[in-house]
């Protein structure tokens, strides 16, 4: 049996412990707060030393943990030596904010223009400088259940900001998670994965086209101001970047659960209107 340990217990964590229970690993799940257990999973508290220290160096890892907001990364802080003696397999989740703007594959090199893609990129850095067994995952926006912008439209906010060119770089948590699960099963070796589906299209003419299947109001464009936006969003709409997943398709030959981001939306919301549907009856 594969052992798996996950470092962290957010949205993308609940996916990755699901998909690695389906194949038949044990799980156990590092967090500060562990609320709301799951069933099969194993929990241990980040501050509990000894157990931690014991398994991080034992056993495969998943890292979905960010930098602090001092740029730093909490788990090589505390735990950094009993990483650097473990000899199975390392994930590191990452983003493609490391990048510059352009094409890019695995073998582009980073160009981070904004301190975000800087601290991910100084992470990144620490993990492989720990151990040397690990693969970078650098991950583009993640959607999915309880995480897409047609939440927001059905909230009553149906404004999208339109930049002329601008084309965001998606994946699924289903196909992010499958594609981890099967790299540890398999055990391979890739230093650097880039993870995003490959159908690209702007966010206005995704939700355009759900709004039209699902006979909703269009959605209403925004156009890009600079000036106008946090610098955190800023940071998302200055730069456009094209992501090719060589490793995904070349070497993994991946075949993605959702390849399409707008079939994708709105199957989702479809799921989510039959959701709010049933609350109102009940």
């Amino acid at each position: 049996m594969i052992k798996l340990t996950i470092l962290g217990n957010g949205y993308t964590a609940q996916f990755l412990s699901k998909e690695a229970l389906k194949k038949g690993f044990q799980v156990s799940i590092i967090t500060r707060n562990i609320s709301k257990p799951r069933k099969n999973i194993h929990y241990f508290n980040f501050y509990d030393s000894v157990n931690i220290s014991e398994k991080l160096s034992k056993e495969n890892i998943i890292s979905t943990v960010p930098p602090n907001e001092e740029g730093l990364d909490p788990i090589i802080q505390k735990y950094g030596k009993s990483i650097a003696s473990n000899k199975n397999k390392i994930i590191y989740f990452s983003a493609t904010s490391v990048y510059g703007e352009g094409e890019i594959d695995e073998e582009t090199k980073p160009n981070p223009k904004h301190n975000r893609g800087l601290i991910r990129l100084n992470a990144e850095e620490k993990w492989i400088k720990t151990n040397q067994n690990i693969s970078i995952f650098r991950i583009a926006g993640i959607y999915g259940p309880k995480r897409h912008p047609m939440i927001r439209y059905l909230e009553g906010n149906n404004k999208i900001i339109v930049k002329k060119d601008y084309i965001p770089n998606r994946i699924h948590v289903e196909d992010l998670s499958s594609i981890a699960i099967q790299i540890l099963t398999k055990n391979l070796n890739y230093k650097i994965v880039n993870i995003c589906d490959q159908n690209k299209i702007s966010s206005y003419e995704a939700v355009k086209y759900v709004t039209n299947k699902l006979k909703l109001k269009e959605p209403l464009i925004i156009k890009y101001n600079p000036n106008k936006i946090s610098d955190n969003l800023k940071s998302f709409y200055e730069f456009n970047r094209i992501i090719k997943c060589k490793v995904i398709e070349n070497q993994l030959k991946y075949e993605y659960k959702h390849p399409d981001y707008t079939e994708a939306l709105l199957t989702l919301t479809k799921k989510l209107i039959k959701t709010q549907m049933n609350s109102r009856i009940n």
